[in-house]
């Protein structure tokens, strides 16, 4: 009996100028960015001079507020100026195993995808790409003609603020990170600095999400994208279902039957999404998704992670079946 012989991609990289890649066929991979893109916080100090006994000393200081950045795989400090505490580093390794265990546990078929991993600048930048081989779709190209195209999702991200974290998703045959794409279209984009609100578990949740419905809904998803939805309208929406507290006080007071925290969290995503997808049910759709995936506060494995993730799920589905949110879908029906 012969045995398997399997070959991970760092096994299969090849290096050409500053960029390490490899091709291969599974998203659950990321053995390229564990040994070459493995990029941690570390922590610095400065060099004080001070004076004595009539010479100067150098005095290290902690420098508690800054740090630099090390590949712990290899040992290698990064080439790039001290990140301070409001910087959200988003860890390659981390990044690409989130997005793998998304994939994995949606519904788009990942059994015979394409995936295209790359670093450079010794891994201050990184770019992943899935292809699923078995969702083709046709569209129309730049010259007015059929083009056959498969369905992909598109991940940058740095460690050194060249660049903004994105996520592109939809069928197209190629793209360019000013968020154009060629041959096809995108259904999805989302760029963020790596700084505040950021949240790559959110924003690859939303990706995989427009691309489920891109293969499978197609009909709610383009009727959410083409139907018109205001902040307002949002928010009343919100009041009624998610954002509203059933308590003693709320019965005798009805400005109190609203979690104003959770709705102006929602209302702030909304914002976020609208220079992409405009004030519309899709948008609104994203920000719940948003909502439904970002959980700062729970351990990644913890079972307090998937109770509060369940609970949440359940929470945007009440708000989709909601009578506000069917009456302005029948409209646009």
């Amino acid at each position: 009996m012969l045995d398997i012989v399997t070959t991970t991609a760092a096994e299969a990289a090849k290096k050409s100028g500053d960029m390490i890649a490899a091709k291969h066929n599974n998203i659950h991979d990321t053995s390229l960015f564990e040994r070459w893109g493995n990029i941690r916080r570390v922590p610095i100090e400065a060099q004080v001079p001070y004076m004595a006994d009539g010479a100067e000393i150098m005095e290290p200081r902690p420098m508690p507020d800054f740090h630099a950045l090390m590949n712990v795989a290899t040992g290698a400090l990064i080439n790039t100026r001290p990140i301070g505490k409001s910087y959200a580093l988003v860890p390659h390794d981390k990044l690409f195993a989130e997005q793998a265990r998304q994939l994995g546990g949606s519904d788009l078929p990942t059994d015979n995808v394409t995936v295209l991993d790359r670093i450079y600048h010794h891994g201050k930048r990184v770019h992943r790409t899935v292809i699923f081989d078995d969702l083709d779709h046709v569209v129309t190209n730049r010259g007015g003609e059929q083009d056959r195209v498969r369905c992909r999702m598109d991940i940058f991200n740095s460690v050194d603020l060249s660049w903004a974290f994105q996520v592109f998703s939809g069928a197209y045959r190629d793209l360019c990170r000013n968020t154009l794409v060629f041959g096809g279209e995108k259904s999805y984009h989302q760029r963020k600095v790596h700084r505040g609100t950021l949240s790559p578990e959110a924003m690859i949740a939303k990706a995989t999400n427009g691309l489920e419905m891109w293969h499978g809904q197609r009909d709610t998803m383009d009727r959410w994208r083409q139907t018109s939805l205001t902040e307002r309208q949002f928010a009343d929406i919100l009041k009624e279902t998610i954002c509203y507290k059933k308590t003693a006080a709320a019965d005798n007071d009805e400005r109190l039957a609203v979690n104003e925290r959770r709705l102006n969290w929602l209302i702030e995503r909304f914002r976020e999404e609208r220079p992409e997808l405009g004030e519309t049910m899709w948008a609104a759709y994203n920000a719940l998704t948003h909502y439904a995936t970002h959980l700062p506060m729970t351990q990644q494995r913890n079972s307090n992670r998937e109770m509060t993730q369940t609970k949440r799920n359940g929470e945007v589905r009440a708000v989709i079946a909601s009578p506000s949110w069917q009456y302005l879908e029948g409209v646009a029906a």
